[in-house]
């Protein structure tokens, strides 16, 4: 099976270098959105949003980003756990998967166009309508300001009362102490206390009387058994009641014969109750005195917290206030304007008047012509969903295997090891098996396990070995193309290096091609061949490893590489974070594109900040080194 998955006729040297002349697996456009609702209150999340990326033969593609950026939906559309939206994926050559509602979409598009071309026949309304379009944008612009003003205005509030918000801060910081002191003070109060009160008691005593207790409550309910018993006569329940009583009796009389010489021995250790009494009373008189000392240092340490300037602070709300307010009036009154300019503008337009014959027979072709576009998208979309059913679509995404995050959940606890490695072939079918236990036996060699763990199941192993048996489970497919989906995140520091190891180790011997899905952006540098950084579904830097740490140009990667911890405390303590703020971009007029700023090194960017970074590329450097204070 070694062979197998062996490229053949290729040097075990050339295993190692990625031929950058052959793609692998080739992503365009992809998008994956999810659908909540439905009607009106529909809502569409596009958890991956136009990515477009190529990956080449026995290269190692990493795809970075924070939490819920999109990167395990990309792996998992591009394999076909998810039907992609829009977008196409092709591997080795051979397209595996397409999403068909772009061209939904273009059918709404055409029906639209349509509409809007017969109107254009009519001038005046044609004129209208456009007018209305620009309105409508000028009010979204406008809106937009609204919503970004109010988020200043809640972060100027914040501003303006903090020092209020500062001064609970510290109140409370000391009156939480004083409350958790007292407590102690109490607490510890109450345990020297019950050692007193154990010192004034003879513990004997008190094991005695549990003792009588015990065996006096035995005693009545078995009583009360005998008097409530019907089955029984009368001399009968006399006699054992006479009986039960000489044994209550008889116990009674052992246990203090038993307890006696105890407490006789006791006694003479027993603090004197007048002795015990003044203890108690110096440990309270102790404890209000501790606690009023502790009143009064509460008191001081409350009395040195400065007291806002109340009327200050109020000024400086107020301020904020009007001066929202003051921008929000002037917002809407251009949101007015535009509404009332419209409203002359459309006033002063000739009245419309019916179609003539000719714009009768034009709009007649429009609508022809709107529908033969039409007929095509939908033949498309039909060619769609044939491709992505196709026999030879099939056979090509077997090439392609995935190794998943969670060593645990992705193991079927009921089934071998055997079962789990093998199941990919008993899909697929044509093994007997016999052949798939050699073939389970040689693979699970090749991930550095023992052939006998084939019979054992998931939960008699570590983190690292289930994830090895995943891995395993890909190979097992004879792929040349792997998804590796955060293989390590879930794994601790140890066992990372070995599943890291082996999965280079296993690049290089058998030439695999690997999309690298991770957060650990020092490993990611280590292994990954190119990096790809995601935000919002979206790839907004695409480059080298080296030339990605050491030359980062979008705003995001430059803050995702700054959170990189340093292994020195000293250097870490002091180190600058830059923090990623979304609203410095202005994308409403100036669309941004992925652009290419060097060979290799491409940039999501419109073309205000392509034109700055583009001037200021090489000149800044913000490598994981030089982010310090």
């Amino acid at each position: 099976m070694t062979d197998n998955l062996k490229e053949n006729n290729v040097p075990q040297s050339e295993l190692k270098k990625v031929d950058y002349n052959e793609k692998v697996l080739e992503v365009k456009n992809l998008k994956k959105h999810f659908f909540i609702g439905s009607g009106k209150g529909k809502i569409t999340v596009p958890a991956v949003d136009d990515v477009s990326f190529d990956v080449y033969k026995r290269e190692v593609f990493g795809l970075v980003g924070e939490s819920g950026c999109g990167k395990t939906t990309t792996g998992r559309t591009i394999i076909k756990l998810y039907n992609a939206t829009e977008g196409t994926v092709d591997l080795n050559g051979v397209r595996i998967g397409a999403g068909y509602h772009n061209h939904l979409a273009e059918i709404k598009r055409i029906k639209q166009q349509a509409k809007e071309d017969i109107l254009s026949l009519d001038e005046n309304k044609f004129k209208a309508i456009q007018l209305k379009k620009e309105a409508d944008q000028k009010i979204e612009f406008l809106h937009e300001d609204i919503k970004k003003l109010k988020k200043v205005y809640a972060d100027d509030l914040k501003v303006a009362r903090k020092p209020i918000e500062d001064y609970k801060d510290a109140t409370y910081l000391v009156r939480n102490q004083y409350q958790i002191d007292i407590s102690n003070l109490k607490f510890n109060h109450s345990l020297k206390a019950l050692e007193v009160k154990s010192k004034a008691d003879n513990k004997y005593v008190i094991e005695l009387n549990n003792e009588l207790m015990i065996a006096k409550k035995t005693y009545l309910n078995k009583l009360d058994g005998l008097n409530d018993s019907a089955a029984l006569t009368k001399e009968t329940i006399d006699a054992r009641i006479k009986d039960l009583k000489a044994d209550f009796e008889f116990q009674t009389r052992d246990l203090e014969n038993k307890y006696r010489p105890l407490i006789e021995a006791e006694t003479p250790n027993i603090l004197p109750k007048a002795e015990a009494k003044a203890e108690l009373k110096k440990m309270k008189a102790e404890l209000n005195k501790a606690i009023q000392e502790r009143k009064e240092k509460f008191n001081s340490e409350k009395s040195k917290i400065s007291l806002p300037n109340t009327e200050l602070v109020k000024e400086n709300v107020l301020k904020v206030t009007n001066d929202f307010k003051a921008k929000l009036e002037t917002i809407k009154s251009k949101i007015a304007d535009v509404k009332a300019e419209l409203k002359a503008n459309v006033d002063r337009l000739p009245k419309s008047v019916a179609f003539n014959a000719d714009q009768r027979a034009k709009a007649q072709e429009i609508r022809l012509k709107a529908k033969q576009d039409v007929r095509e998208q939908k033949q498309i979309i039909r060619d769609i969903k044939t491709v992505n059913e196709a026999q030879d679509t099939l056979k090509a995404s077997q090439k392609m295997q995935m190794i998943f995050q969670d060593p645990i959940s992705s193991l079927n606890p009921r089934m071998t090891v055997k079962e789990i490695i093998g199941e990919g072939l008993v899909i697929q079918g044509g093994y007997d098996s016999e052949t798939i236990s050699k073939m389970v036996a040689e693979v699970l060699e090749i991930v550095g396990l023992s052939p006998e763990y084939a019979t054992r199941y998931p939960h008699e192993f570590s983190g690292g070995q289930r994830q090895r048996i995943g891995i395993a489970r890909a190979l097992i497919m004879n792929p040349n193309f792997i998804i590796a989906d955060e293989p390590i995140s879930a794994l601790d520091v140890s066992i990372r290096a070995q599943v890291i190891n082996l999965l280079t180790n296993l690049k290089e011997k058998l030439g695999l091609t690997i999309l690298f899905i991770a957060h650990d952006l020092s490993v990611v540098r280590f292994f990954c061949d190119r990096i790809a950084v995601m935000y919002y579904g979206k790839i907004v830097e695409l480059a080298s490893s080296e030339e990605l740490f050491n030359n980062p140009q979008h705003p995001y990667t430059i803050s995702l590489l700054s959170a990189i911890p340093q292994p020195d405390p000293d250097s870490e303590k002091g180190r600058k974070r830059i923090h990623y703020n979304p609203s410095q971009h202005d994308y409403r007029l100036d669309k941004p594109s992925l652009r290419e700023i060097s060979k290799g090194h491409m940039v999501y960017a419109n073309d205000k900040e392509f034109n700055e970074m583009k001037a200021n590329y090489g000149k800044k450097k913000t490598s994981q080194n030089e982010i310090k204070a």
